[in-house]
């Protein structure tokens, strides 16, 4: 009895995440984390003192004070991640499930916040230190090399951006096709004509990232030096033969959205009104959809949107979701970070079902 209690005990604190993830993966709930930014100098000067805008309660709890209302509020999440947290750190969170691909699953996972809140940084990040979309690629080829003997797997990848609602291929810009999506009859989607490049290694991953990133749109606005203008969408199939003997055939959707954006904050005008105003609409779509899954409504009103449509598979179908919603820590964009935070919790209770394993028999 004692060693049995010692045992359930071990079980409570060392394995308390994983029987949520567990619960999680029976259920298909989207997962979602929340990453805060740490404050900038732009920021700091004007930042009030007395009750800080952003604090933490423990790794799951977030709390947001509104100071122009005088009030906290808390939400929870399957994650938080305050401003101090390394990119190393947030990838070890994700890892599982990014490498679930291998196994035969769809992954997505998306940043989620308004324009200048580090979703660029924690998917992209930079050449020393390297976001999700570069680390879980590491990841992929590390489990290659380490299961060589028993597997043959192959990896490809392909990136595209949403720019003004039209499907761009990054890494062959100059295509002259126009892309679309198409839904497949297993209700799976795909884009007829993307560049898909097989990768072999790390520097393969990384020459593409690189030259995607060249041709993603971005400008500067009053929120963000460097603002994406797109949703940006790295997909990575996996095909992995266990030798002899069945083959799995995976995906992942490793997406950094454009951020939601307050016109009138970040001081556009033109061609950047047109931009922002097809941003919005497409993560209204968004919404929409998260609303309707939420609600278990009849119909799911996916192509009000390319960026829904491509995400159709992922929200609607037998994928492993994750997102992670970045957020500023300012005051100055509380009631932006409220918006985000609401929308996640909202995302968070949708039930996608139980993921199922794409198994091709090579009997």
């Amino acid at each position: 009895m004692a060693v049995l209690a010692i045992y359930l005990s071990k079980i409570a604190c060392e394995d308390r995440k994983k029987l949520h993830n567990m619960v999680l993966d029976l259920k298909g709930n989207i997962r979602v984390f929340v990453r805060v930014r740490p404050i900038n100098s732009k920021e700091k000067p004007h930042e009030p003192e007395g009750e800080p805008t952003i604090n933490f309660k423990d790794d799951i709890n977030i709390g947001v004070y509104d100071g122009q209302h005088s009030r906290r509020k808390f939400f929870e999440f399957d994650q938080v991640f305050p401003p101090t947290t390394s990119q190393i750190q947030v990838f070890e969170e994700a890892k599982p499930l990014a490498t679930s691909t291998l196994d035969g699953y769809n992954v997505c996972i998306f940043a989620y916040g308004q324009t200048g809140s580090g979703k660029t940084h924690t998917m992209t990040g930079t050449g020393e230190d390297p976001g999700l979309n570069t680390r879980v690629l590491r990841e992929l080829f590390r489990i290659r090399d380490e299961r060589r003997n028993e597997y043959d797997i192959q990896i490809s990848i392909a990136i595209t951006e949403i720019y003004n609602e039209a499907i761009r291929d990054l890494l062959n810009p100059d295509g002259k096709d126009k892309l679309d999506v198409r839904i497949n009859p297993d209700g799976t989607c795909g884009v007829p004509g993307l560049t898909e490049t097989p990768v072999s290694n790390v520097d393969d991953v990384l020459k593409c990232i690189g030259d995607a990133s060249k041709n993603r749109a971005t400008s500067t606005t009053d929120m963000n030096e460097q603002s994406s203008r797109s949703h940006s969408i790295v997909t990575v199939r996996t095909k992995c033969t266990l030798k002899g003997s069945d083959t799995y055939i995976g995906k992942i959707h490793l997406i950094d959205l454009a951020g939601s954006e307050n016109t009138n904050k970040s001081g556009v005008t033109g061609q950047g009104m047109k931009e922002a105003q097809n941003i919005n609409k497409s993560l209204s779509a968004l919404g929409d959809v998260i609303q309707s899954l939420v609600g278990k409504s009849s119909h799911t009103p996916y192509r009000n949107s390319k960026l829904t449509m491509m995400l159709k598979d992922s929200l609607g179908g037998d994928s492993k979701t994750l997102m992670i919603v970045c957020v500023s820590p300012a005051q100055f964009n509380v009631t932006e970070s409220l918006s985000a935070l609401n929308f996640a919790s909202r995302a968070r209770n949708v039930e996608l079902g139980k993921a199922k394993r794409n198994v091709a028999s090579n009997n």
